[in-house]
C-alpha cells in the first residue's frame, strides 16, 4: 500500500536527520519530554492520563508542537504562493499523510528562538506526495476555508497527543452517496473527498459567544460540545469540541486559535476572529511560538479585572533607530568620538527607546548613568547628572553581593582623588556613605579660584575610576535637555571634549574610548541660542561625529501591535479597535496609552472571564468625542478625579516630574491634607510612579497638564507656601530641604510675598542657599 510504502521511505535517514510519521514524532516526543524533564519524570505515582496531560502542558512539548505546526501551516502558504501545485486536498484525516524530519542532535527542549527570532535546527513537518495533488482551483475561498478547518483537525491531534476528535470518529455516514464515497477513500488509502466537491454544514453556535452568554452561576451546566447540525449534504463535518484539550491544560488562547480554525470553515464566525486564509494561522501560530509569554499562556483575568489595563515598558516600531543608536555606541566605545541626540514631538516615546537602548548596554557589561532634567528644578546645582551619579552608586550598594564592588569603588575614588573626593561626596550623597564619613574630616583644600572648573575635572576623573573599577566603558544619558542648566552642560562638555578616556589601567579598555553620551530633547526645544546647540556646534567643530536619531508618530500597523500585545491577542483580532484607536490619536503613543486606560477605567475595554480575553464595543469607542490635543486629553482625565486626588496631584507637579516622599509628607501636616493616600490613588490610575522613594508623573505631559489646571496668581501663592514650610529654620543641621524650599520661593516671585517682614526671610533663605550652591562649586545657582 502507499501508506506502507512511505513508512519504508521514512526509515530511511542521514547523519543529520531522519523522517517520522507525525503520530509516531508525538508519540516520541512525549516520552522524550517526560525522560527529560525532572519535574515531570519524578512524576509517575500520578498515574500516566495525568502525567501525560502535565507532559503536554509543559513548555518543551508546547513550544516543540508549534514548531512543528507552523512550518505545516508555512509549507501550505508555500504551495499556495506557488499555484497550488502540491497542495494537500482538504480532509479530516490529514495527520495521516505528514511526515517530521526530526534533527538527529536535536534535544527535545522549550528554549526560546534566538534574538533575531530564527529558529535553528528543529522538526519540520511536511505532507507526503501521495496526499498532494495539483489543484486548479486554490484560490477559491470555499477550499481555503476547508483547508484551515483541515489543518484545525492536525493540530489537535498534535496537542491533544495524539487523540484524534471524538466527534469525528462517531460519525457515520449512510446515505448511497457517503457508501460510495467510503469505497473511494478505502481504495485510496484514506485519501479522503475533496471538500470543495461537497457542500458545507451548519456546526452550530459559535463556541466564544456561546461564553458570553452563559452567566457565572450557569458555566457548571455549559454542555460538554456544540451540538452538530446536518444538512442533505454528501460529507458531514462535525463539530469538534474542545473540552478534551481544556482538560489536559492546554492553554486558552491555543485552544481558541484551534476551535477558530474549525468553526472559520463553517461561517459561525464573522470579523477578526474567522480566520481568512491559513497565512494568518502560521502568524499567529508564529506569535506563540516567537512570544509565549504574551501570546500563548493565559491571562489572570481575575486580577485584571481589578487592577485594570497594564502597560510594559516595551518599544514598539523603533528598531532602526535603536539600531543606529547601538551603532553608534559600538563606534564610539572602538575609538571614535560620536554623541547621539534623540529628539521628537512630546509623546512619541523618546525616553523609552532611550531606556531600552539603556538595558541593551548594561546587559552587555557596560555602565550606564541615567539623569533627568526639570523645568520647575533649574536652581538645584548639576541636577541631572549629579542624580545620575547618585543612582549609580546606590544601584552599586543594592547588588546582591555588593560589599566587594563597594570596596574596589572606594578605594579607587580615594587613591585618585585623596580629599578632592569631598567635593564629589557634596554633590552625590550616595558616593558619600559608599566612602564612610571620614571623607568630610579629610582635610581639602577650601578656597578655590574656579571651583565649577575643579568639579568638572573631579567628574572627569570619577568617570575614569567607574570605567577602570568595573572595566567596562561608562554610557551617560541625559533626558530633556532642553532644561538643562549651564553648569551640567558645561561638566558634559568636559567630559566629551577635554577628558582623555582612551588609556586605562584595565586590559580589557586599553586603546578604547571609555565614555559614550546620548541625550533626548523635545523637537524645536533646542534652537540656536541653547547651549546644548552649543555642544553639537563645538561637536562639529572638533570633528566629533554627532547622531540626530528624530522620532514620529505610530503608523497604524506599529500601533496595531503595540495594542495587540498590550491586550495579548493576536493583531488580526485587534486590527479593528486599533484603526479606531489610530484615528483618534493621530498614532500618538502617549495618547494612545492614555486612551486605552481611559477606555479600561470606563468599561469600555474590559477583561472577559467567560472568553479569558480583553472585549470591547467599538461603536461607543467610536463614537465618543476626544480633544485632538493630547494635553488636552490628559488635563480632562485628571478633571475627573475627585476633588482630593485632584489637588494632591496638583500639589505634586509644583516639584517638577518628581518629589521625594519626605517632601509630600512635610507639606502633609501643614496642608492638612492626606496627599500620600491620594497620591496612591493617582499611582493606580496610571497617572504617577512610586518608586525608590519618589512618586514621579508617569510622563512630563502629564505633569505640565496638572500644572497648568492652577491660574497663576494661585501657581505663585503655593509656590510660595510650600518654600516657607520646607524652609529649615536658621542654625537647623539638617538643610536637605534648603535648596527645594529656596527653588519654591523663587518660582512664586516678588508678587506672592503679601507681608513686608517676609522679605527678609526670603533673603536669608537665598542667602544661605546661595552659600550651599557654593560650597557644590555652582555659581550660577
Amino acid at each position: 500500500s502507499k501508506l506502507l510504502s512511505m513508512k519504508s521511505t521514512m526509515s530511511l535517514s542521514t547523519e543529520s536527520e531522519s523522517m517520522i510519521i507525525l503520530s509516531e514524532w508525538i508519540s516520541r516526543t512525549i516520552d522524550e519530554v517526560g525522560r527529560t524533564s525532572s519535574s515531570l519524570s519524578a512524576a509517575t505515582a500520578l498515574g500516566p492520563d495525568l502525567r501525560k496531560s502535565m507532559i503536554l502542558c509543559s513548555d518543551d512539548y508546547l513550544l516543540s508542537a508549534l514548531r512543528v505546526s507552523c512550518s505545516l501551516a508555512d509549507s501550505i502558504c508555500k504551495a499556495e504562493e506557488e499555484g497550488g501545485k502540491l497542495l494537500p486536498m482538504p480532509s479530516n484525516k490529514w495527520a495521516d499523510g505528514i511526515a517530521v524530519h526530526v534533527q538527529a542532535t536535536q534535544e527535545i527542549n522549550g528554549t526560546l528562538p534566538t534574538e533575531n527570532g530564527e529558529q535553528e535546527n528543529h522538526d519540520k513537518a511536511e505532507f507526503l506526495p501521495f496526499l498532494c495533488n495539483v489543484n486548479d482551483e486554490v484560490a477559491n475561498n470555499n477550499s481555503t476555508m476547508q483547508r484551515i478547518y483541515s489543518l484545525g483537525i492536525v493540530l489537535y491531534e498534535i496537542f491533544s497527543g495524539g487523540e484524534r476528535p471524538t466527534d469525528l470518529l462517531k460519525g457515520e455516514r449512510t446515505t448511497a452517496v457517503e457508501t460510495n464515497e467510503l469505497a473511494i477513500e478505502e481504495n485510496l488509502n484514506f485519501d479522503p473527498l475533496p471538500f470543495d466537491q461537497a457542500s458545507p454544514i451548519d456546526i452550530g453556535a459559535d463556541f466564544n459567544k456561546l461564553l458570553d452568554e452563559i452567566s457565572s452561576e450557569e458555566e457548571q451546566n455549559l454542555p460538554k460540545k456544540r451540538q452538530s447540525l446536518q444538512t442533505n449534504s454528501a460529507t458531514t463535518r462535525f463539530s469538534v469540541s474542545l473540552e478534551s484539550l481544556k482538560a489536559k491544560w492546554i492553554p486558552g488562547p491555543l485552544c481558541d486559535l484551534i476551535a477558530n480554525m474549525l468553526d472559520s470553515n463553517n461561517g459561525t464566525l464573522a470579523g477578526e476572529d474567522s480566520y481568512k486564509s491559513i497565512a494568518d494561522v502560521r502568524d499567529d501560530l508564529q506569535l506563540m511560538l516567537e512570544k509565549p509569554k504574551i501570546f500563548l499562556y493565559d491571562q489572570d483575568m481575575g486580577k485584571l479585572s481589578v487592577t485594570g489595563l497594564q502597560f510594559r515598558d516595551t518599544v514598539f516600531g523603533r528598531n532602526a533607530e535603536l539600531s543606529t543608536i547601538k551603532e553608534a555606541y559600538r563606534r564610539s566605545i572602538s575609538g571614535d568620538e560620536e554623541l547621539v541626540l534623540i529628539s521628537g514631538p512630546s509623546g512619541s516615546g523618546k525616553s523609552l527607546l532611550a531606556s531600552e537602548f539603556g538595558r541593551s548596554v548594561s546587559a552587555g557589561g557596560g555602565i550606564v548613568l541615567s539623569g533627568k532634567f526639570d523645568q520647575l528644578k533649574q536652581g538645584k546645582p548639576f541636577s541631572a547628572l549629579a542624580s545620575a551619579f547618585d543612582i549609580y552608586c546606590g544601584n552599586l550598594m543594592k547588588e546582591s553581593c555588593p560589599s566587594s564592588s563597594v570596596k574596589v569603588l572606594a578605594s579607587n575614588v580615594m587613591a585618585s582623588l585623596g580629599g578632592e573626593a569631598y567635593h564629589l561626596a557634596k554633590i552625590i550623597p550616595n558616593l558619600g556613605v559608599i566612602l564612610g564619613p571620614d571623607v568630610f574630616d579629610i582635610s581639602h583644600d577650601q578656597v578655590c579660584d574656579h571651583p565649577q572648573e575643579r568639579l568638572e575635572h573631579l567628574l572627569c576623573q570619577f568617570v575614569e575610576v567607574i570605567s577602570s573599577s568595573s572595566g567596562a566603558p561608562v554610557t551617560l544619558f541625559l533626558d530633556d535637555l532642553q532644561w538643562a542648566d549651564s553648569a551640567s552642560i558645561a561638566a558634559v562638555n568636559q567630559l566629551l571634549f577635554t577628558a582623555d578616556f582612551s588609556t586605562s589601567s584595565s586590559s580589557s579598555l586599553k586603546g578604547r574610548k571609555q565614555f559614550f553620551f546620548y541625550g533626548c530633547c523635545r523637537e524645536g526645544a533646542i534652537d540656536k541660542k541653547h547651549l546644548v546647540w552649543k555642544v553639537f556646534l563645538r561637536a562639529q567643530l572638533l570633528g566629533v561625529k554627532h547622531t540626530n536619531v528624530k522620532l514620529g508618530y505610530f503608523e497604524e500597523e506599529t500601533l496595531n501591535t503595540m495594542v495587540s500585545e498590550t491586550l495579548r491577542l493576536s493583531p488580526r483580532l485587534t486590527r479593528s479597535l486599533s484603526c479606531v484607536i489610530y484615528h483618534k490619536t493621530k498614532g500618538n503613543p502617549l495618547f494612545v496609552s492614555q486612551l486605552m486606560l481611559s477606555l479600561s477605567k470606563e468599561g469600555l475595554l474590559r477583561p472577559s472571564l467567560s472568553r479569558r480575553r480583553w472585549e470591547w464595543d467599538k461603536e461607543k469607542i467610536q463614537s465618543q468625542k476626544l480633544p485632538d490635543d493630547v494635553a488636552m486629553f490628559i488635563t480632562e482625565s485628571i478633571q475627573a478625579l475627585s476633588a482630593d486626588v485632584k489637588s494632591a496631584t496638583c500639589v505634586l507637579s509644583c516639584f517638577g516630574a518628581s518629589a521625594d516622599i519626605t517632601v509630600i509628607k512635610t507639606l502633609d501636616g501643614a496642608l492638612n491634607k492626606n496627599l500620600v493616600d491620594n497620591l496612591d490613588v493617582a499611582v493606580r490610575e496610571g497617572l504617577l510612579d512610586k518608586a525608590d522613594d519618589k512618586y514621579r508623573f508617569s510622563h512630563d505631559r502629564i505633569q505640565e497638564a496638572a500644572y497648568n489646571m492652577m491660574e497663576i496668581l494661585d501657581r505663585c501663592h503655593f509656590h510660595f507656601f510650600y518654600g516657607m514650610t520646607l524652609a529649615p529654620a536658621d542654625g537647623e543641621t539638617d538643610d536637605s530641604l534648603l535648596l527645594i524650599a529656596a527653588n519654591q520661593l523663587n518660582l512664586a516671585g516678588p508678587e506672592a510675598v503679601q507681608d513686608k517682614s517676609q522679605n527678609a526671610v526670603v533673603a536669608n533663605l537665598n542667602l544661605r542657599a546661595g552659600k550651599k550652591a557654593m560650597e557644590m562649586s555652582d555659581f550660577v545657582a
